[in-house]
Protein backbone atom coordinates (compact mmCIF):
# COMPACT_ATOMS: atom_id res chain seq x y z
CA UNK A 1 0.00 0.00 0.00
CA UNK A 2 1.19 3.51 -0.81
CA UNK A 3 2.25 5.89 1.97
CA UNK A 4 -0.97 7.88 2.32
CA UNK A 5 -4.05 8.34 4.46
CA UNK A 6 -7.34 7.25 2.93
CA UNK A 7 -9.80 10.10 3.42
CA UNK A 8 -12.74 7.80 2.63
CA UNK A 9 -12.19 5.78 5.80
CA UNK A 10 -12.35 6.84 9.47
CA UNK A 11 -9.18 8.66 10.43
CA UNK A 12 -8.35 6.17 13.22
CA UNK A 13 -8.53 3.26 10.78
CA UNK A 14 -6.44 5.08 8.19
CA UNK A 15 -3.72 6.11 10.68
CA UNK A 16 -3.32 2.64 12.15
CA UNK A 17 -3.34 1.05 8.70
CA UNK A 18 -0.59 3.37 7.47
CA UNK A 19 1.57 2.58 10.51
CA UNK A 20 1.03 -1.18 10.19
CA UNK A 21 1.97 -1.01 6.51
CA UNK A 22 5.33 0.58 7.30
CA UNK A 23 6.11 -2.05 9.94
CA UNK A 24 5.16 -4.85 7.55
CA UNK A 25 7.32 -3.40 4.76
CA UNK A 26 10.25 -2.90 7.15
CA UNK A 27 10.05 -6.53 8.29
CA UNK A 28 9.85 -7.80 4.72
CA UNK A 29 12.85 -5.74 3.64
CA UNK A 30 14.91 -6.90 6.62
CA UNK A 31 14.30 -10.50 5.62
CA UNK A 32 14.62 -10.31 1.84
CA UNK A 33 16.97 -7.51 0.81
CA UNK A 34 20.80 -7.51 0.87
CA UNK A 35 22.14 -5.97 4.08
CA UNK A 36 23.14 -2.59 2.66
CA UNK A 37 19.82 -2.09 0.88
CA UNK A 38 17.84 -3.42 3.85
CA UNK A 39 19.49 -0.89 6.17
CA UNK A 40 18.62 1.94 3.80
CA UNK A 41 14.97 0.86 3.53
CA UNK A 42 14.58 0.23 7.26
CA UNK A 43 15.84 3.70 8.09
CA UNK A 44 13.33 5.17 5.63
CA UNK A 45 10.45 3.28 7.25
CA UNK A 46 11.50 4.58 10.67
CA UNK A 47 11.52 8.15 9.38
CA UNK A 48 8.08 7.71 7.83
CA UNK A 49 6.68 6.34 11.08
CA UNK A 50 8.16 9.24 13.05
CA UNK A 51 6.64 11.68 10.54
CA UNK A 52 3.27 9.98 10.95
CA UNK A 53 3.53 10.41 14.73
CA UNK A 54 4.37 14.10 14.32
CA UNK A 55 1.25 14.52 12.22
CA UNK A 56 -0.87 13.18 15.09
CA UNK A 57 0.80 14.53 18.21
CA UNK A 58 2.75 17.62 19.27
CA UNK A 59 6.34 17.04 20.38
CA UNK A 60 5.54 17.42 24.09
CA UNK A 61 2.96 14.63 24.05
CA UNK A 62 4.27 11.72 26.22
CA UNK A 63 3.15 9.08 23.72
CA UNK A 64 4.90 10.89 20.89
CA UNK A 65 8.11 11.09 22.91
CA UNK A 66 8.00 7.39 23.74
CA UNK A 67 7.23 6.18 20.21
CA UNK A 68 9.51 8.70 18.51
CA UNK A 69 12.36 7.57 20.75
CA UNK A 70 11.59 3.95 19.81
CA UNK A 71 12.03 4.57 16.07
CA UNK A 72 14.99 6.91 16.55
CA UNK A 73 16.88 4.24 18.47
CA UNK A 74 15.90 1.62 15.91
CA UNK A 75 17.32 3.72 13.05
CA UNK A 76 20.46 4.68 14.95
CA UNK A 77 21.51 1.08 15.48
CA UNK A 78 21.86 0.93 11.67
CA UNK A 79 23.48 4.31 11.09
CA UNK A 80 27.21 3.49 10.88
CA UNK A 81 27.05 1.54 7.64
CA UNK A 82 24.58 3.97 6.14
CA UNK A 83 26.95 6.94 6.59
CA UNK A 84 29.66 5.04 4.71
CA UNK A 85 27.28 4.36 1.83
CA UNK A 86 26.37 8.07 1.76
CA UNK A 87 30.01 9.12 1.62
CA UNK A 88 30.78 6.62 -1.12
CA UNK A 89 27.83 7.92 -3.15
CA UNK A 90 28.96 11.52 -2.61
CA UNK A 91 32.48 10.62 -3.74
CA UNK A 92 31.13 9.14 -6.97
CA UNK A 93 29.19 12.35 -7.69
CA UNK A 94 32.46 14.28 -7.65
CA UNK A 95 34.41 12.11 -10.11
CA UNK A 96 34.52 8.64 -11.75
CA UNK A 97 35.73 5.68 -9.65
CA UNK A 98 39.23 5.97 -11.17
CA UNK A 99 39.69 9.27 -9.30
CA UNK A 100 40.40 9.52 -5.56
CA UNK A 101 41.60 5.91 -5.46
CA UNK A 102 43.04 6.23 -1.96
CA UNK A 103 39.77 7.50 -0.53
CA UNK A 104 37.81 4.74 -2.26
CA UNK A 105 40.22 2.20 -0.78
CA UNK A 106 39.79 3.57 2.75
CA UNK A 107 35.99 3.51 2.46
CA UNK A 108 36.02 -0.07 1.13
CA UNK A 109 38.22 -1.26 3.98
CA UNK A 110 35.93 0.22 6.61
CA UNK A 111 32.81 -1.05 4.84
CA UNK A 112 34.20 -4.59 4.81
CA UNK A 113 34.83 -4.45 8.55
CA UNK A 114 31.19 -3.61 9.26
CA UNK A 115 28.53 -6.27 9.32
CA UNK A 116 24.83 -5.53 9.75
CA UNK A 117 23.53 -9.09 10.08
CA UNK A 118 23.37 -9.04 13.87
CA UNK A 119 21.76 -5.59 13.94
CA UNK A 120 19.19 -6.64 11.35
CA UNK A 121 18.29 -9.71 13.42
CA UNK A 122 17.83 -7.52 16.49
CA UNK A 123 15.75 -5.06 14.46
CA UNK A 124 13.19 -7.74 13.64
CA UNK A 125 12.42 -8.14 17.35
CA UNK A 126 12.20 -4.38 17.82
CA UNK A 127 9.81 -4.10 14.88
CA UNK A 128 7.53 -6.73 16.41
CA UNK A 129 7.43 -4.69 19.63
CA UNK A 130 6.62 -1.60 17.57
CA UNK A 131 3.80 -3.40 15.76
CA UNK A 132 2.22 -4.39 19.07
CA UNK A 133 2.55 -0.85 20.36
CA UNK A 134 0.70 0.58 17.33
CA UNK A 135 -2.40 -1.38 18.34
CA UNK A 136 -2.38 0.48 21.66
CA UNK A 137 -2.04 4.01 20.31
CA UNK A 138 -4.93 6.04 21.82
CA UNK A 139 -6.41 7.41 18.61
CA UNK A 140 -10.12 7.38 19.46
CA UNK A 141 -10.30 11.17 19.94
CA UNK A 142 -8.37 12.03 16.75
CA UNK A 143 -10.34 13.77 13.98
CA UNK A 144 -9.38 14.80 10.45
CA UNK A 145 -9.25 18.40 11.65
CA UNK A 146 -6.54 17.38 14.14
CA UNK A 147 -4.55 15.88 11.28
CA UNK A 148 -4.82 19.12 9.30
CA UNK A 149 -3.60 20.98 12.38
CA UNK A 150 -0.66 18.60 12.60
CA UNK A 151 0.18 19.30 8.97
CA UNK A 152 0.25 23.05 9.57
CA UNK A 153 2.33 22.49 12.70
CA UNK A 154 4.86 20.56 10.61
CA UNK A 155 4.99 23.36 8.04
CA UNK A 156 5.77 25.89 10.78
CA UNK A 157 8.58 23.70 12.10
CA UNK A 158 10.08 23.39 8.62
CA UNK A 159 9.81 27.13 8.01
CA UNK A 160 11.45 27.90 11.35
CA UNK A 161 14.30 25.50 10.53
CA UNK A 162 14.81 27.27 7.20
CA UNK A 163 14.94 30.72 8.81
CA UNK A 164 17.50 29.45 11.32
CA UNK A 165 19.65 27.83 8.61
CA UNK A 166 19.70 30.75 6.16
CA UNK A 167 22.93 32.30 7.39
CA UNK A 168 26.12 30.41 6.57
CA UNK A 169 26.76 26.68 6.23
CA UNK A 170 26.09 25.51 9.77
CA UNK A 171 26.00 21.73 9.35
CA UNK A 172 23.80 21.09 12.37
CA UNK A 173 21.19 23.65 11.32
CA UNK A 174 21.14 22.37 7.73
CA UNK A 175 20.75 18.82 9.01
CA UNK A 176 17.80 19.93 11.15
CA UNK A 177 16.34 21.68 8.10
CA UNK A 178 16.70 18.48 6.09
CA UNK A 179 14.79 16.51 8.74
CA UNK A 180 11.99 19.06 8.92
CA UNK A 181 11.70 19.27 5.12
CA UNK A 182 11.48 15.47 4.94
CA UNK A 183 8.77 15.51 7.61
CA UNK A 184 6.82 18.09 5.62
CA UNK A 185 7.27 16.04 2.44
CA UNK A 186 6.03 12.90 4.21
CA UNK A 187 3.04 14.82 5.57
CA UNK A 188 2.21 16.00 2.06
CA UNK A 189 2.33 12.43 0.83
CA UNK A 190 0.04 11.28 3.63
CA UNK A 191 -2.52 14.02 2.93
CA UNK A 192 -2.28 14.39 -0.83
CA UNK A 193 -5.57 12.54 -1.38
CA UNK A 194 -7.40 14.62 1.20
CA UNK A 195 -6.14 17.91 -0.30
CA UNK A 196 -5.38 17.16 -3.98
CA UNK A 197 -5.18 20.81 -5.04
CA UNK A 198 -3.21 22.45 -2.24
CA UNK A 199 -1.03 19.66 -0.81
CA UNK A 200 -0.53 17.05 -3.54
CA UNK A 201 1.26 19.53 -5.80
CA UNK A 202 3.97 20.08 -3.17
CA UNK A 203 5.07 16.44 -3.02
CA UNK A 204 7.53 16.13 -5.91
CA UNK A 205 9.28 19.53 -5.45
CA UNK A 206 9.66 18.87 -1.71
CA UNK A 207 11.17 15.48 -2.50
CA UNK A 208 13.73 17.21 -4.71
CA UNK A 209 14.48 19.79 -2.00
CA UNK A 210 15.02 17.02 0.56
CA UNK A 211 17.39 15.31 -1.90
CA UNK A 212 19.43 18.51 -2.29
CA UNK A 213 19.76 18.77 1.47
CA UNK A 214 20.74 15.12 1.64
CA UNK A 215 23.41 15.63 -1.04
CA UNK A 216 24.82 18.59 0.92
CA UNK A 217 24.90 16.50 4.09
CA UNK A 218 26.69 13.63 2.32
CA UNK A 219 29.38 15.99 1.01
CA UNK A 220 29.80 17.45 4.48
CA UNK A 221 30.29 13.96 5.95
CA UNK A 222 32.79 13.15 3.20
CA UNK A 223 34.81 16.32 3.88
CA UNK A 224 34.83 15.70 7.63
CA UNK A 225 35.92 12.09 7.12
CA UNK A 226 38.65 13.06 4.63
CA UNK A 227 40.13 15.53 7.11
CA UNK A 228 40.07 12.80 9.77
CA UNK A 229 41.93 10.39 7.47
CA UNK A 230 44.39 13.17 6.62
CA UNK A 231 47.95 12.35 5.54
CA UNK A 232 47.36 8.86 4.04
CA UNK A 233 45.29 10.53 1.32
CA UNK A 234 48.28 12.55 0.14
CA UNK A 235 47.57 15.02 -2.66
CA UNK A 236 44.02 13.69 -3.00
CA UNK A 237 42.99 15.48 0.20
CA UNK A 238 43.22 19.09 -1.02
CA UNK A 239 41.67 18.27 -4.41
CA UNK A 240 38.82 16.40 -2.72
CA UNK A 241 38.09 19.22 -0.28
CA UNK A 242 38.14 21.82 -3.07
CA UNK A 243 35.67 19.84 -5.18
CA UNK A 244 33.41 19.23 -2.18
CA UNK A 245 33.37 22.92 -1.33
CA UNK A 246 32.47 23.89 -4.90
CA UNK A 247 29.57 21.43 -5.03
CA UNK A 248 28.35 22.44 -1.56
CA UNK A 249 28.15 26.10 -2.66
CA UNK A 250 26.14 25.10 -5.74
CA UNK A 251 23.79 22.95 -3.66
CA UNK A 252 23.42 25.72 -1.07
CA UNK A 253 22.13 28.12 -3.73
CA UNK A 254 19.58 25.57 -4.98
CA UNK A 255 18.48 24.80 -1.41
CA UNK A 256 17.91 28.46 -0.65
CA UNK A 257 15.91 28.90 -3.84
CA UNK A 258 13.70 25.91 -3.04
CA UNK A 259 13.13 26.94 0.57
CA UNK A 260 12.27 30.49 -0.45
CA UNK A 261 9.59 29.07 -2.74
CA UNK A 262 8.03 26.63 -0.28
CA UNK A 263 8.39 28.42 3.04
CA UNK A 264 7.91 32.04 2.07
CA UNK A 265 4.48 32.35 3.70
CA UNK A 266 4.27 32.81 7.45
CA UNK A 267 1.00 30.86 7.44
CA UNK A 268 0.00 28.15 5.04
CA UNK A 269 -3.57 27.76 3.80
CA UNK A 270 -4.88 24.30 2.91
Amino acid sequence: MDYRLDSDTPVVVSLRRAARTEIHAANRNAQLLPDEQAVHELRKHCKKLRALLRLIYPNKNPLFRRENDRYRKLARCLSAGRDLVSMRTALLTLAPPSHFEKMHRVLRQIQQSLRDEENLIRVEGLLEEARESIEEWPLHNIRWGDIDTGYLRGYQRARKAWLEAREGDNAHKLHQLRKRVKDHWYHCRLLRERHPQSIALRCEPLKQLAQLLGDWRDLYLLCHFAITVGEPLGEELIKLLEMCDWHKVRLRLEIEKGCAEFFAHKKLVI
